[in-house]
């Protein structure tokens, strides 16, 4: 499906920097008003070329910036460096003092649309180091002058999301423990080599949550939380709207909003941000950075294993048998899907692919928070002397003086544990509920059942059997 592009420009500049070795990284050669500036000048160059770049031939970093503007909006940057011999250059500088020369060219943009841009930005610097002459930048003027016109023509829904196939492969039902943990706002560190990897794994992540990827603009900084003073609860719902059916779901989750971050390569230059902010999720190359106390869960790229530094944590993210069986679902199918020898191949058939795996976790996520609202039901009818009846039932005793509906259909009140009590008990308390819970109809489990969904299906947006035939 096209997107529709932003109002204003969608890539803001073009950027190539340099190792200098006696300075460190520096911006040598930048295109567009957004370098001028002053924090986006500072901090790039450290973003651009993270530590350990110098460990792969080519690699890439996707990084988050804010301006120093009265209403700063979070922009998405992506570079890829490479280095060269100092032997083979035509043209040498005379500050260049080592065998080695390092660069990465950069892109800034107004959306995370980083699966568009790589392929297009790694052939672009293969061929700037191609020509061993970087005084010569008219490839990178061009690339610039080109890149708004193609990406505006050619923006599709599928070429946002970036890798979630490749998180479920390596990281299996540990992926639905991250999940968990992502939505009850915790202190999330991703670390290893490569960069990209690292920083694909983050973004793979955060896009199983139903359209967080496209309302990223408060995710660059602890104190933006412009999104959250605009939503409000839904006066109608077309169940046949994937769109409408979202907003009345609450989705996306304001999980980067009021005092919450998203780094995907955290520089040491940023360090402070980690004691400044109550629930982040970032990524790092340095060992001096995943020694912070303030880390709740690391998560190693290299070894797919997970760190609970918060003891609690693992408790209150604990999969339940229904999470376990359901993740072998999804499991199996990605393996069967799965080539070792073209890992990138997207999967031939929808079972299995990334399409596939968005679904299903939207699925989750809707009837999680379905859960969450229909458990708010039971305690209220708890507090009231209210007998709620079993399974299935059509209730009508409901108080006169009650506000809600004179009738819905019921869940079982075992479905409740499929979820984990203490997860959907812990979700209460985060500052992503406090904006859903403003946002959404307290008897949304009408039209989303509060139930996880073992048997094969589809999803809910593809008249899945979550909808129930209830009118509002």
């Amino acid at each position: 499906m096209l997107l529709q592009p932003p109002e204003g420009p969608l890539i803001l500049g073009i950027a190539l920097v340099d190792f200098n070795h006696l300075v460190g990284p520096r911006i040598e050669f930048s295109q567009g008003d957004i370098f001028e500036d002053e924090e986006i000048a500072k901090m790039l160059p450290f973003l651009a070329l993270p530590d350990g770049a110098h460990l792969s031939l080519e690699d890439y970093s996707y990084f988050h910036l804010v301006p120093s503007t009265p209403n700063p909006s979070t922009i998405f940057g992506i570079s890829c460096n490479r280095q060269i011999a100092t032997s083979v250059l035509l043209v040498k500088d005379v500050d260049v003092t080592r065998s080695i020369v390092q660069k990465a060219v950069v892109v800034l943009a107004s959306k995370p649309v980083f699966g568009p841009i790589r392929d297009r930005l790694g052939v672009v610097t293969r061929a700037l180091f191609q020509q061993r002459d970087f005084s010569d930048t008219n490839i990178l003027v061009e690339f610039g002058n080109s890149l708004e016109v193609s990406l505006r023509t050619q923006l599709t829904e599928s070429g946002l999301y970036i890798g979630q196939r490749a998180l479920v492969h390596v990281f299996r039902q540990k992926t639905l423990v991250m999940l968990k943990a992502l939505i009850l706002q915790k202190k999330i560190m991703f670390f290893g080599h490569p960069v990209e990897r690292l920083c694909t794994y983050q973004y793979s992540l955060i896009s199983l949550i139903p359209s967080l990827l496209q309302t990223l603009d408060d995710c660059g900084s602890p104190p933006l939380a412009a999104r959250a003073p605009t939503l409000s609860r839904p006066n109608s719902l077309k169940t046949s709207d994937r769109k409408s059916m979202l907003t009345y779901m609450g989705l996306p989750l304001d999980l980067f909003g009021k005092d919450a971050f998203f780094q995907p390569y955290l520089p040491l230059q940023q360090l402070d941000l980690l004691k400044d902010s109550q629930s982040w999720l970032c990524g790092s190359t340095n060992t001096i950075v995943t020694q912070q106390k303030e880390i709740d869960l690391l998560i190693n790229t290299e070894t797919a294993t997970l760190e609970f530094r918060n003891p609690s944590l693992e408790r209150l993210v604990a999969l339940t048998p229904a999470d376990r069986k359901w993740m072998d679902e999804i499991v199996r199918d990605v393996n069967d899907a799965w080539d070792d020898a073209e890992p990138v191949k997207p999967a031939l058939c929808f079972k299995g692919s990334d399409d596939y795996l968005r679904a299903k976790f939207e699925e989750y996520v809707s009837a999680a928070l379905a859960c969450v609202r229909y458990r708010e039901f039971l305690a209220k009818g708890k507090g009231n002397n209210v007998i709620i009846a079993g399974t299935g039932e059509l209730l009508t005793s409901w108080a006169a003086s009650s506000k809600t509906r004179g009738f819905f259909l019921k869940g079982d009140t075992d479905s409740i544990e499929d979820f984990n009590v203490v997860w959907l008990s812990e979700f209460t308390k985060t500052n992503a509920y406090e904006v859903w819970d403003r946002s959404t109809d307290p008897m949304l489990f009408d039209i989303v059942e509060p139930r996880l969904v073992l048997l094969p299906g589809t999803c809910f947006q593809l008249c899945s059997p979550f909808l129930r035939k209830t009118s509002l």
